[in-house]
């Protein structure tokens, strides 16, 4: 049976972003000419809302007339900031399903895109989505990221026309308690076990790049998952380059959405997995590569600390041994003991260049789990003799142990 469009029903009319910008043009065209009205019009006027004058023409007392009831002047307003952050759709509820066509004189939308300035590709649109059980769910997300300042950051997202657009927005807040929106939108496309993101924003009338997001989904449909985990690159509200992981949690309404994002409280657990998983790149150019942190010029010294060491942890009167390698240029800390292996290692050079900071995780020494060591930097440097540092980790038992650490290198 074919699905005509019934004013009277209680559907929800989808036009396409072509059709609904259309009639708005129509509209205002039509409202202009009424009135006789020449200069330009505040948004809020012609439409009106906010603080309009009422004994001054607007849409909103026009259509009134044609319904003979109440009608909400920012409605209009509204679906047309929809269509201007990139909406393929736009939804249109109750009596505004027909009192924007009844103002340009046509019965519905059939008779408004049968007009000949439609083309028949987009008269074949928009039949499609009237006549056809088109799937126009949108799906919201919340993603949350550790951003700018140090802080936890919320975001909604909407994702419309079956996995195909996505809306982003961001609200930040400053110290005053006064609130900025950034609004990004873009297209969907899906490979194989992941989907990208890619956006825009609008500075002004011209379009700019926005952040490039990619979401594993694996073999799954993506509205399935209720948590999407991926990575994000992009610039931050002081123009720096950013990237760092991301989390998406699926909330059933917008209405929901939008109460997770104005909540000023963190999951824990979110929060675990995402505080300090951000790379910056500072939007300056160095002239010379000292400058590039202030780390920078001691780093030269990590280049003569790699080699193979048997490393001794002393804790009352026992000795726990592991012999490792610290490779060089990549500084990776690896274990030379089949039965033992290390992760999550990092080295930093801290105090001007005077500490070496090894930090790691050890599977397969019972006695030590996680450490952390602290040791000269003259020490390592020197490869003829034993060096003695001081380390924290935790034992077996998960007790907080602390003692004194040597290095041997291994001939």
């Amino acid at each position: 049976m074919e699905n005509v469009f019934k004013p009277e029903s209680n559907e929800t009319l989808v036009l396409s972003k072509m059709v609904f910008v259309t009639l708005l043009e129509k509209m205002i065209v039509h409202f202009r000419k009424s009135h006789e009205i020449e200069n330009n019009y505040k948004e809020a006027q012609l439409f009106g809302f906010g603080n309009y004058n009422k004994d001054e023409p607007n849409l909103k007392y026009d259509l009134e007339l044609i319904v003979k009831g109440y009608i909400n002047g920012k409605y209009l307003y509204n679906k047309n900031r929809e269509a201007l952050t990139g909406k393929p759709f736009i939804k249109i509820n109750r009596e505004y399903r027909y009192v924007f066509f009844n103002y340009l004189g046509y019965k519905d939308v059939n008779e408004f895109i049968n007009q000949d300035f439609f083309t028949p590709s987009q008269k074949s649109k928009q039949l499609e989505v009237i006549q056809k059980d088109f799937n126009i769910e949108d799906y919201y997300y919340v993603c949350y990221y550790y951003g700018e300042d140090q802080k936890m950051i919320k975001g909604q997202i909407i994702i419309y026309n079956q996995w195909k657009n996505i809306e982003m927005k961001y609200i930040y807040e400053d110290q005053l308690g006064k609130t900025g929106i950034y609004s990004f939108f873009g297209s969907i496309t899906k490979n194989e076990s992941f989907v990208f993101f890619d956006t825009k924003f609008y500075s002004g009338s011209k379009k700019n790049e926005g952040a490039k997001l990619i979401f594993f989904i694996g073999k799954s449909v993506p509205h399935e998952r209720e948590f999407l985990l991926g990575t994000y690159s992009g610039f931050d509200k002081y123009d720096n380059t950013i990237a760092g992981k991301m989390i998406l949690k699926k909330f059933g309404t917008r209405l929901k959405m939008e109460n997770e994002v104005s909540n000023n409280t963190f999951d824990s657990i979110i929060c675990q997995e995402l505080n300090k998983k951000r790379i910056v790149v500072e939007s300056v150019i160095k002239k010379h590569p000292l400058l590039f942190s202030a780390k920078s010029p001691y780093a030269q010294m990590l280049d003569n600390i790699s080699n193979k060491y048997l490393v001794k942890f002393y804790f009352e009167k026992e000795v726990y041994l592991i012999k490792l390698v610290i490779e060089n240029f990549h500084l990776n800390i690896k274990s030379l003991d089949d039965s033992v292996f290390i992760k999550n290692d990092r080295i930093n050079v801290i105090s001007n260049g005077q500490i070496i900071h090894l930090d790691f995780s050890i599977n397969g020494l019972f006695h030590i789990h996680e450490v952390s060591i602290y040791i000269k930097s003259i020490n390592l440097l020197d490869k003829k003799n034993n060096h003695k540092g001081q380390y924290t980790a935790s034992d077996a038992n998960n007790n907080i142990i602390s003692g004194i650490v040597e290095f041997e290198t291994i001939k």
